[in-house]
Parts: structure tokens; sequence; C-alpha cells
């Protein structure tokens, strides 16, 4: 039941977005759009080699789990194309080497005679500004009347809430800078520097900033 990529020439996206086709039988991606502006990736580079190992290191073994999982599911059920939506969010490296938050939604895109899939669609999300938590869960969802078929999700760990202001001194802080530096590229005082990192500090359980910086790193925040 093969489709046409052209309905996905005219799919919208949102400028946190991207979408991509896996075929399951050839182990290449047929299609893809938005991933150089969502991830930097060109289309050479993003391919199925890179979707097995671009995860973030905390969340590949849970997430490893959750395909397994979906897949076992699948094989006994053989949905029907577009019948059902799987959704997972996890962390995944940008060309840049920083890490986003994504929700990936996945349906069956093409299948066999015997109802195997031969490929899936899967539409990429950016949702680092609204879900900050290192928890990697799972969802699969019926598309005829949205009961959940199955669900596999981690207790929320809740990363700390930092200001914009915040976040761009850590963002300097990872670069290198010193407090001086900072107020000098961000036109503020070396006090207001000094008074942001103090209270960035008291959100964590961290003892100094080296320590923050590096937790804010694997963490994917910054």
């Amino acid at each position: 039941m093969e489709k046409s990529f052209e309905i996905l020439d005219k799919y919208p996206l949102l400028p946190s977005q991207a979408i991509y086709v896996v075929n399951w039988k050839t182990i290449k991606i047929d299609y893809q759009r938005g991933i150089d502006k969502l991830l930097g990736y060109s289309k050479e580079e993003f391919n199925h080699d890179l979707l097995a190992e671009f995860y973030h290191p905390d969340d590949i073994e849970r997430y490893v789990y959750l395909v397994k999982l979906t897949n076992e599911w699948a094989r006994k059920l053989k949905p029907e194309p577009f019948s059902v939506e799987t959704l997972i969010d996890y962390r995944i490296r940008k060309k840049d080497g920083n890490y986003v938050k994504v929700m990936r939604q996945s349906t069956v895109f093409e299948s066999c005679k015997d109802k195997s899939i031969k490929s899936s669609f899967s539409l990429l999300t950016n949702i680092s500004r609204i879900k900050t938590s290192t928890s990697v869960n799972l969802s699969v969802i019926s598309n005829e009347n949205g009961r959940v078929l199955l669900e596999d999700v981690q207790n929320e760990t809740v990363l700390p809430q930092f200001s914009p202001r915040e976040l761009e001194i850590l963002i300097k802080l990872k670069e290198g800078l010193n407090s001086k530096a900072i107020a000098e590229v961000l036109h503020i005082s070396s006090h207001t520097v000094d008074t942001h990192r103090r209270n960035a500090l008291a959100k964590t359980p961290c003892k100094n900033i080296v320590e923050l910086v590096q937790m804010a790193i694997k963490m994917g925040i910054i």
C-alpha cells in the first residue's frame, strides 16, 4: 500500500517542527523536510545511522526499551496506516552539539500485503521550552476515538526553572566567560551578573558554578 510523498510536501510545519519517513524494508529515510532548520543536519547527514546514535546518553536505555515495547505491540496488532499515533518525548543532539527535548509523533505510513509495516511517518516537535523534565515517556493513542492503547510514563523529574536572563548567563559561562566579560556582552553590571549567578545556583543542589554549568549541559538546558 504505497503512498505518495506529495501530501507531505503540503504538510504545514511550524519552525519548531520537522517530518521524515523511514522505510523499514530498505532501512533508509525516504523523505524528510525541516530537519536542517530544526536540528542543523543536511539531508545526507540525517540518515538511519544518525537516528541510531543522536540520543542523549541518559535517555538511550529507556528510549530503546520503549521502542522495543512499541514494536512488539505493533507486530501483534498490525495497525492500519494512520490508525494509531505513537508519542515519545526524549532528548536528541543537534549538529551544533546541543541537546533539545523533542516530541516524536509517529504512525504507520505504508503497509505491506501481510500488514507488516513498510514505512513510518514521524513528526518531530521541539518542546524544550514547554517540557523541561528529563523523563522519557510513551503513549500510543487511537486516532479513531482518542483512547490510550499503550502507555509507559516515568515519574517526572522537575528541572530548575531558570529565568531568561539566568539562562543567558549560564550559556555565557558555558562559553568560558567570567562575570566581567558577561556584563560587557549583555550590557549590564558585573554586580547584576553575580546576582543572577547566585540566584541560579540557589535553585539547584549544586555546590558551585562549575557544577551548575555541568548539570545544565547534562540535562540539556543549555
